[in-house]
């Protein structure tokens, strides 16, 4: 009959010698000295072939293209508005409006000379003010390829800091966005805080 240290020996023994194995096995594995042979059944890659080839006949290459091009339209208005707000609403007045400097290749030209107009005329303050925008969500509310038009609404998370960056208070804020199509690509025509 074995004492409980002897087993408790023994048991710790068959493991250890299960973990050295399985590191083992790992360390062949990723060195590229271990080959993992795969069979598979040749009839199978015929068997997809053969599926495939009516999928595509049901769906045309014109319908492909046309959904390929009103995702990456919907995508650019999307990560166009995420790029524009978080730039164009956060502000330090150490950095003389460079954030609306920034973002005025991506406004329409009447929303960029409105934007120069308002850099031009004002004046930033003396004391430290400063605003960090992050975009929360992201709403798409209208957008017509034919018209050139689309809606955004944006729910932001902004932490303004006045007189010193260690006084900062956080709020949300949202921001609606009217996008025109000009040169053949989306730009903001309008930002309207809420």
């Amino acid at each position: 009959m074995m004492t409980r240290r002897t087993r408790l020996t023994v048991v710790g023994l068959i493991l250890l010698t299960i973990i050295l194995l399985l590191v083992w096995l790992l360390y062949m594995l990723f060195s590229g000295s271990l080959e993992v042979t795969v069979v598979t059944d040749p009839t199978y890659e015929e068997n997809v072939e053969a599926v495939k080839e009516p999928v595509k006949s049901i769906l045309s290459k014109k319908a492909l293209e046309t959904k390929q091009e009103e995702r990456s339209t919907g995508a650019s208005v999307v990560s166009l508005s995420k790029t524009f707000v978080e730039r164009y609403g956060s502000y330090s007045n150490e950095a003389n409006f460079s954030n609306l400097v920034d973002v005025l290749p991506l406004m329409s030209a009447s929303f960029a000379r409105e934007t120069e107009q308002f850099i031009a005329s004002n004046d930033p303050p003396e004391e430290y003010y400063g605003v960090s925008t992050r975009v929360i969500t992201v709403n798409v509310d209208s957008q017509n390829e034919t018209t050139g038009r689309a809606q955004v609404s944006i729910t932001s998370q902004r932490e303004e800091s006045i007189v010193s960056p260690q006084n900062s208070e956080t709020k949300f804020q949202d921001i609606v966005l009217t996008f025109i199509t000009e040169g053949g690509s989306w730009k903001i025509d309008s930002a309207t805080w809420q």
